[in-house]
């Protein structure tokens, strides 16, 4: 962990703009509230996206924008995967960056999209400058525009457990293809989902039940059996978790209420 820290405070160091890239579905379970700090404390420029805007819809995302707005935070809503909304995040950055040519620098959990963020900012005509003394192996500087630098780099904000299965799947703390036992991970992921959206499981699979039945139909659903006809319940909680990275899982958290 300091070591993963460390380097966040290296790459924020190097940046003028950071963005801190949040899921759209869940903004506050995937922000990081220290590296807004850090931010702050290095004087360095901070926007906020929210990714996967695609998953959301309108309005609960304008909801979003005047909640971090209201907080003092400059944001932006995207959809990375589909460019939607990236005009307005190159805009932002232009506006915050104190200096020309500017260095952004990406930072979030895994899983909320920094890669696709990256990608799409250094489009695909780049020229990579020479790395920094002191940078990891793959790490560089890559001139995207006559104005704008990347700092191509792990720049992922990871923590321990946080002691709830949900939160940690949310933040991408959790592998659905090597962790050991998924079926807790996915009931808790379940029971979060289904608070936001009772029709989840309508909706992605297609089945009508409870929490406690779900990975059983789920299971029959994907025709996971096991001999004898029996559900495979640990492929269907792995089906579960893949479905939250894959966006297949849907719900949407609203934002606390501002007094």
């Amino acid at each position: 962990m300091k070591e993963t820290w460390r380097l966040v405070r290296r790459v924020v160091e190097d940046g003028d703009v950071v963005l801190e890239v949040l899921d759209a579905r869940d903004p506050l379970a995937t922000r990081s509230e220290e590296v807004e700090e850090l931010a702050d404390r290095l004087g360095k420029r901070l926007l906020v996206v929210l990714n996967k805007a695609d998953l959301v819809e309108r309005g609960l995302l304008e909801e979003w924008r005047r909640y971090f707005e209201g907080l003092g935070r400059a944001v932006v809503y995207i959809s990375a995967k589909y460019r939607l909304g990236t005009r307005r995040l190159i805009t932002a950055i232009r506006y915050l960056a104190p200096r020309i040519p500017a260095t952004v620098v990406v930072v979030g959990y895994p899983n909320v999209g920094k890669s696709t963020i990256i990608n799409y900012l250094k489009g695909r005509h780049v020229a990579p400058t020479s790395p920094k003394p002191g940078w990891t192996r793959g790490e560089q500087l890559v001139r995207a525009k006559s104005w704008l630098l990347v700092l191509d780099t792990p720049g992922i904000v990871r923590a321990t457990t946080t002691g709830d299965l949900a939160l940690d799947v949310v933040r991408g703390l959790v592998d659905p293809g090597t962790v050991d036992d998924p079926v807790p991970y996915a009931y808790a992921l379940l029971k979060r989902v289904l608070s936001y959206n009772p029709d989840a499981l309508r909706e992605a699979y297609g089945v009508n039940c409870g929490l406690e039945e779900a990975l059983e139909e789920i299971g029959r659903a994907k025709k996971r059996l096991l001999r004898g006809g029996r559900v495979n319940v640990e492929e269907a909680a792995r089906i579960v978790l893949r479905d939250w990275v894959l966006g297949r899982l849907r719900y949407a958290a609203p934002p606390p209420k501002q007094i």
